[in-house]
């Protein structure tokens, strides 16, 4: 009997810890369109390069990016948190100048990295946003500097991140921007990018919910198979799902009905009819 009340009881404990927000806010302005990941990019254009960014505006695509601040404070859109992939360059943005990250080319062209306000001045409020935020050491500073940036943006746009801090800091000092919560199934995205067994054990369980409480989970769609009773039990409290990385037709194809927003590269997706 001790034994099935311990049981009860933890099972209400870890379901406590995977509730987005509640009540659910209304985010179906955002769900119009399909989102390109970095842009919509090819060989010609870099990933998160402004001519990407601006392709998929023509197109009518809404836009994933992501954000860090450089060492002297100024934001970029790069993912990796190292130069070398895109640029080879080993060089970290977070302990660089601009003007070091500046003088690296993407991907051979003469294009650079773009700072925050460059690719907002080029998107020009045309076309929403999924702003994720790429959090070492400096929550505080760049979660702040995000939101004071985008407090002059004239445009749709949200925020999400891996890191729990920065999603719980946006909950606690700009509730009223629509925040999601990343995350993998165990045998995803964590097992070719050495992420530490125990991170993504927290990030597939969910149980980072409890800091972040998201109004959309952003998972990795291929991550979702088999009895995944995290998944399961947070469907059951529908929150808004955002499907990442859609590389095919069939793969789009199959989120529609389960998530609410797609986000795509590698191939051009017909529009969405919302």
């Amino acid at each position: 009997m001790v034994f099935l009340i311990i049981l009860i009881v933890l099972i209400l404990l870890y379901v406590f810890l995977l509730i987005p927000r509640l009540p659910r806010r209304d985010m179906s302005a955002l769900t119009k369109v399909d989102y390109a990941h970095r842009g919509l990019w090819n060989a010609q254009r870099p990933e998160n390069s402004l001519s990407a960014f601006r392709s998929a505006v023509d197109a009518g695509y809404g836009i994933e990016l992501d954000v860090h601040r450089t060492k002297d404070g100024v934001l970029v859109v790069h993912h990796d948190d190292n130069l070398k992939r895109v640029c080879g360059v080993d060089r970290r943005i977070a302990q660089s100048t601009l003007a070091e990250v500046r003088a690296c080319h993407l991907s051979g062209t003469d294009e650079v990295v773009p700072t925050f306000d460059e690719v907002l001045t080029a998107v020009g409020g045309r076309v929403p946003l999924i702003v994720e935020l790429k959090v070492e050491q400096n929550v505080d500073s760049l979660c702040s500097a995000v939101r004071e940036r985008m407090q002059h943006y004239n445009g749709l746009w949200c925020m999400e991140s891996f890191d729990p801090r920065a999603v719980q800091w946006f909950r606690k000092n700009a509730p009223e921007i629509i925040r999601g919560q990343l995350a993998f199934g165990l045998g995803g995205e964590a097992a070719h990018k050495g992420v530490k067994p125990l991170t993504a054990f927290f990030i597939s369980t969910l149980m980072q919910h409890v800091l972040s409480r998201p109004d959309f989970l952003a998972y990795e769609a291929i991550s979702e198979h088999g009895l995944n009773l995290p998944m399961r039990l947070v469907r059951l409290m529908r929150p808004w799902m955002v499907a990442w990385t859609i590389r095919s037709q069939e793969a789009l194809d199959h989120t529609r009905g389960k998530y609410d927003i797609a986000i795509f590269e590698g191939f051009v997706p017909p529009a969405k009819h919302s």
